[in-house]
């Protein structure tokens, strides 16, 4: 399920409204085909009782109520205030009819408002999702090894599982305790797992548990085949590990020439041109505090570059 609730879907205002919009979401639905699955596999379909076409209806609600709010603003803004300049300023003509641009405008931003918060909206089960996948990754391996010595140690593959739901593994510990409490309400062990691999969505998790399923269900060493996945993740883990420091190689030379050694001869460069007659605009105080906010971007940007490229099973 999700870590954080949503609150767009538990206020009752957008559930209700947004059933208006079915039809749009019956459309919505032939553009975004993957929708339900990113639901299952984000935990709000379940959470919340939402289905993919009544998730797209109240995405596409929201971003008419916000088109709606943004262009009634700016375009009330516009209208009250006396101040008239070449940019807002005048009229537009339109067949016969001449419109002025302050009630063009507000329209205009209320789209673009609108089309980036329901692409965020839309997005958001997908975001969901890989924020799970990392979080399962991360802490696959500690869990089979876990599994894997109180298996060896006698110990029932149940409690095992219940060691697993009550331990510190963030998003698989949440997955297990699901498995438990279907277990406790009567399901066997071998369906419930089925079901959390077809709906889970990391490969290498799902990997892990359909070797599980297959040991439990032909009565072979669990140990056995948990050894084989814990040596094949521990190799894949070591291969995108070496991905990963080859990614680093280039990315480090980029760093080097863009946010070091650039700014550090650009601003020698700079006071020595300042010092000529007419270019002192060029050592000016804004300049250097231009050139401050730009290597500060750089540097989130490959602080943000090097997160993204690290591999999830890097703990």
């Amino acid at each position: 399920m999700p870590s954080k609730k949503i609150g767009f879907l538990q206020s009752g205002f957008v559930r209700k409204g947004s059933r208006v919009f079915m039809s749009f979401g019956g459309i919505l639905l032939g553009i975004f085909p993957n929708m339900g699955i990113k639901l299952k596999q984000s935990g709000i379909a379940t959470e919340y009782n939402v289905n993919a076409r009544e998730y797209l209806s109240i995405c596409f609600f929201l971003a008419m109520f916000a088109f709606m709010g943004v262009s009634l603003v700016i375009s009330g803004l516009m209208l009250l205030s006396s101040t008239q300049n070449s940019i807002l300023g005048g009229t537009i003509s339109v067949g016969d009819a001449e419109i002025s641009s302050d009630v063009i405008i507000g329209p205009i931003f209320g789209a673009i408002v609108s089309f980036f918060i329901f692409i965020q909206l839309v997005s958001h089960p997908n975001v969901i999702v890989n924020r799970r996948v990392r979080d399962i990754d991360r802490n696959l391996l500690f869990v089979l090894r876990t599994i894997l010595v109180q298996i060896r140690s006698g110990v029932p593959i149940f409690y095992t599982f219940v060691s697993i739901a009550n331990g510190d593994y963030g998003e698989i510990s949440l997955e297990f305790k699901g498995v438990i409490e279907k277990v406790g309400a009567g399901k066997p062990v071998i369906e419930s797992l089925e079901e959390l691999a077809v709906r889970n969505p990391s490969t290498y998790f799902r990997k892990s548990l359909w070797q599980l399923v297959n040991a439990l269900k032909s009565g072979s060493d669990v140990g056995d085949n948990l050894e084989n996945v814990i040596s094949a993740l521990s190799k894949e883990q070591i291969i995108e590990i070496r991905q990963y420091q080859s990614t680093l190689n280039p990315l480090a030379m980029m760093y080097m020439m863009i946010a070091v050694i650039v700014p550090s001869l650009g601003i020698t460069l700079m006071i020595i041109l300042s010092t000529f007659p007419g270019m002192e605009a060029v050592g000016s105080e804004d300049t250097f505090w231009l050139l401050l906010i730009g290597v500060a971007f750089m540097q989130f940007l490959f602080m943000s570059v090097i997160k993204s490229k690290r591999p999830n099973l890097m703990t």
